[in-house]
C-alpha cells in the first residue's frame, strides 16, 4: 500500500466510527425520550411499531367481531352434531 492509500484508508475508517457514533448518540437520545414519557406519562408511551416505524411492521390485528363469530359457527356446528 501506498502512503496515499493508507491515509484514504483511515479517512474512511474515521468516517465509519463517525457514522456509528451518531447512530449511538441517536439511540441514547431516544431512549432517554422514550423512557421520560413513560415515567412521566405512561398513558402516551408509544407501542414499538410506533416509536420504531422502519424497523417494526404494524401487525394487522383481527376484528374480534370476526373471531367471535367464527368461535359461535364451531360451536353451532359441533353442537348440531351431536
Amino acid at each position: 500500500m501506498t502512503a496515499e492509500e493508507i491515509t484514504l484508508a483511515a479517512y474512511a475508517k474515521q468516517e465509519q466510527n463517525k457514522e456509528f457514533a451518531q447512530m449511538l448518540a441517536w439511540i441514547m437520545y431516544n431512549g432517554a425520550a422514550l423512557t421520560g414519557v413513560a415515567v412521566n406519562e405512561p398513558k402516551r408511551f408509544p407501542r414499538l411499531e410506533d416509536a420504531f416505524p422502519s424497523l417494526f411492521e404494524r401487525k394487522e390485528q383481527q376484528d374480534w367481531r370476526v373471531m367471535k363469530e367464527r368461535v359461535e359457527s364451531y360451536a353451532r356446528m359441533r353442537k348440531a352434531g351431536k
